[in-house]
């Protein structure tokens, strides 16, 4: 171990003094951007941020008055303009700008006039597009070009002169088209973390982007195990994760093995992530929110309906994309679908593995997006996805479908968003003949809010929500079959103000209402959170609230099931009112950007958290037992339990450069009692610590340390996890069982756990190394990734076998090493 710790600190400090390098030599030939913001949408004299998204370089300016930039070396970038930094209280418009000149400082204004002038600077730019107006002297040059930047007395303090000519060169910049985008892109709001699409298509990972795998590498995020695409957040049990598809609900978003995420990054825009203190437009989740957008397809600069077009195929998937724009309409569509079995029995044949296992699964998501105008817009998604395992004596088989529809309309400070939404999670589970587990969900909600941004510092969101569920639970064992259907009504109210308290403080605060019909329950959860932007570069957030969960899972015992069975709050057949999962956040949180170096982002959090009505099954039921389907109220065979957890995480990640990648460190302790007096537990997602590590290394292609200009990129990437081992009951031995009855005797051997949860897996620790990830951009691309490096024996579970005596422990283990993980893409 002390040598491979030692082999990552060499390679960390080989790219760091690769990284400088490579800064110095990008210093060399850097593009001056001088700009000016001259937009309808803000006012004169306004103060503004100019973020340069590639970079993440942000500085200050006022509508009107120039300013410059330091740019990377590329033809295309993507500037933000907002009037504030606060949550929620700022306008932005975001400029994409495709530049196909070859001189080292160019010029444009951005805003309404940059789109109308687009063909007038390009004829205007062989008079003085690549002159540089410096002082009073030279301004009289600039009058045969409107769009040309004349520094301000102030502005001219900042720039060396020599250094700025020696970058021009004689030659005359073509501006051949400017493409100006508008879209909004949401600030960071405190406890949320945003990951967009083309960041998760550059994070180290497996064979294809994975947009659950990307929030499972953030701080403070437990991966129970490889088979597994679920998130346990801060102390919190998978069925706490609320994920939103354009506003609709997704219940379970997992496949088999932990390969694939549920997701197609291919349509996805961003992805909002709040692991603490999510505002109160969210809730019926205690942990967490992951919010993705669907992605409005096609380009900018064409028209057409058949854009852009991708087959992706790996090792054990295959996918179409397409999409396309015309007119004020744009779509995208993407279909995935697995052949796990065919490989599995081919590598069998090879004598590689020895699994045997049925599965296969299948994706289709999409988005259709139409523009009335700047002020309304109508967005259709849908996600459909089914699996099917089957894996002798046990067969399984899952779906989930999300269909949401989201209107927006802007007049003047107000802008009014409603969502109607359908969703159906269904799932079964069979032994053999002889037992018979399932569910089906059915949502419908109709989501409705309003953003005023009338007075002055303030912005208020208020809202209503109806959400309507259809859900069956059934299970058939033996001759005995019970069935469970309840209907209940969830009706939720909030008010919201994000609060611009001082230029550099912003309180965010509110009350979610909610009501549920068959538990009768009446619910108030109030949120707060405090922004200090201490710097631009430096901010501290502090939150907290309550929150309340009305649809918990159902867990049957302490090893984790592959999906929840989702089961609402009711009222009991004796008339008990059943009370929600609640639980109190408190956090805070200490971010700075560029810290110690530029681009290296340092991020430190600690929080504490309550949770109690937590809902423990202990139903023990067999042949003699009464109950008919008539009856049968899942619920009546409900405990409930409470706990609390508490940790810290530290994070420093660089996104960018001819290295990229991060570290993150947390710890964490989770605690659970029942409330049958039973002794205390760590619960199973319960992980001390965790090490994670990833790194990539850009040799070729825009940031590449040895040909930066190229086309074409080639890219390596390496993942190491290291974390405490999940919590397991230890067996203390063994005992004969000699039973006599009227219609069975048995000589059976039982062996004798010990405490709840006392034991411990061994630790956990993986290496994943991507050794070729090779392409051209938006053309093609080809990847080699090994699982697993090191071979590390990873427990999964282990049991005893009592046919032996004395009985043998055997033990899973998790994936071993694979090194068969290819994937290519193709763009047409």
């Amino acid at each position: 171990m002390t040598r491979i710790v030692l082999y990552i600190l060499l390679f960390f400090a080989g790219m760091v003094a690769a990284q400088e390098n490579a800064r110095t030599e990008a210093l060399e030939k850097t593009i001056l951007f001088y700009g000016m913001v001259q937009d309808s949408s803000f006012a004169p004299g306004e103060k503004l941020n100019v973020e340069i998204l590639e970079t993440g370089e942000a500085i200050q300016t006022v509508v009107g008055e120039n300013f410059f930039v330091k740019l990377p070396e590329d033809t295309l970038w993507n500037v933000c303009v907002t009037n504030s930094d606060t949550s929620g209280a700022e306008k932005e418009k975001c400029y994409e700008l495709v530049y196909h000149g070859q001189d080292s400082v160019f010029s444009i204004a951005l805003g309404d006039s940059a789109v109308i002038a687009s063909e007038t600077l390009r004829d205007s730019a062989t008079c003085c597009s690549s002159q540089v107006i410096l002082s009073e002297d030279l301004r009289d040059s600039a009058t045969c070009c409107s769009s040309q930047v004349i520094l301000s007395e102030e502005k001219q303090s900042d720039v060396d002169v020599d250094d700025l000519l020696a970058a021009s060169n004689s030659r005359v910049t073509e501006m051949k088209k400017v493409v100006v985008q508008l879209r909004r892109r949401p600030k960071r709001k405190a406890g949320e973390s945003v990951v967009t699409a083309k960041s998760i298509k550059r994070m180290p990972g497996l064979a294809e982007a994975d947009v659950i795998r990307s929030i499972q590498a953030l701080p403070g995020v437990v991966a129970s195990s490889d088979f597994s695409t679920k998130i346990y957040v801060r102390g919190g049990a998978a069925d706490q994760n609320l994920f939103l598809y354009d506003n609709s609900v997704v219940y379970s978003p997992t496949h088999f093995f932990g390969l694939f995420s549920t997701f197609l990054v291919e349509t996805i825009d961003e992805v909002q992530f709040y692991k603490s203190g999510f505002p109160a437009q969210y809730g019926n989740r205690l942990s967490s929110v992951l919010k993705m957008d669907g992605r409005a397809g096609g380009s900018d600069s064409v028209e057409e309906w058949l854009s852009k077009t991708s087959v992706k195929i790996s090792t054990f998937a295959a996918q179409l994309h397409t999409e396309g724009h015309m007119g004020n309409a744009r779509w995208v569509v993407a279909a995935r679908q697995t052949y796990i079995g065919y490989m599995l029995a081919l590598l069998r044949w090879l004598d590689a593995v020895d699994l045997d296992v049925d599965y296969e699964f299948t994706d289709i998501q999409g988005t259709f997006l139409y523009d009335f105008d700047p002020d309304n817009r109508l967005k259709f998604s849908f996600y459909v996805g089914w699996d099917k395992l089957a894996f002798d004596p046990l067969y399984m088989d899952w779906g989930n479908v999300a269909i949401p529809i989201n209107y927006f309309h802007r007049d003047g400070n107000w802008e009014y968003n409603a969502t109607l939404a359908f969703s159906r999670f269904y799932q079964t589970m069979q032994v053999s003949d002889m037992i018979d587990i399932g569910m089906d969900l059915f949502t419908y909600a109709g989501k409705q809010w309003i953003n005023y941004k009338g007075f002055d510092d303030h912005t208020l969101t208020f809202g209503y929500d109806l959400e309507y569920d259809q859900s069956e639970f059934y299970e058939h064992a033996m001759s005995v079959k019970l069935v469970d259907h309840q209907y209940p009504f969830h009706h939720v109210g909030y008010l919201q103000d994000a609060w611009r308290l001082a230029a550099d403080w912003t309180l965010t605060y509110g009350v979610r209402l909610n009501y549920q019909t068959l538990a009768e329950h009446f619910g108030v959860e109030p949120r707060a959170s405090l922004v200090w932007q201490m710097t631009d570069r430096q901010r501290f957030e502090l939150y907290g609230g309550r929150y309340l969960q009305y649809m918990n899972s159902i867990m049957f015992s302490d090893q984790e099931s592959l999906n929840e069975f989702y089961y609402p709050i009711v009222t009991t057949s004796d008339g008990r009112h059943m009370k929600p999962a609640c639980s109190y956040l408190f956090a805070l949180e200490y971010s700075h950007r560029d810290f110690i170096f530029n681009g290296y982002n340092f991020t430190a959090g600690a929080y504490y958290k309550t949770q109690k009505d937590l809902k423990t099954f202990t139903m023990a039921q067999d042949s003699t037992d009464e109950t008919t389907s008539d009856d049968f109220v899942m619920a009546d065979y409900f405990g409930t339990a409470r706990g609390y957890s508490f940790g810290y995480e530290l994070s420093l990640r660089k996104d960018e450069g001819s290295w990229f990648g991060g570290i993150n460190w947390s710890q964490s302790v989770s605690v659970v009692r029942s409330d049958d007096g039973t002794d205390a537990y760590f619960p199973n997602w319960h992980q001390p610590y965790a090490l994670k590590m990833d790194a990539g290394l850009n040799w070729r292609g825009k940031d590449g340390m040895f040909a930066p200009n190229a086309k074409t990129y080639f890219r390596s990437s390496i993942i190491l996890k290291y974390s405490a081992g999940m919590p397991m009951t230890n067996y203390v031995g063994y005992f004969y069982e000699d039973r006599v009855d009227p219609q069975v005797y048995s000589d059976a051997i039982q062996v004798v756990p010990g405490g709840r949860n006392e034991g411990r897996q061994s630790d956990y620790f993986r290496i994943d190394v991507k050794v070729v990830d090779w392409g051209k951009e938006n053309k093609w691309n080809f990847s080699w990734t090994i699982i697993n490096l090191t071979n590390h024996e990873n427990l999964f579970y282990s049991f005893y076998d009592t046919s032996e005596n004395p009985p043998k422990k055997t033990n899973i283990y998790q994936f071993p090493y694979l090194p068969v993980m290819l994937n290519y893409e193709y763009y047409f």
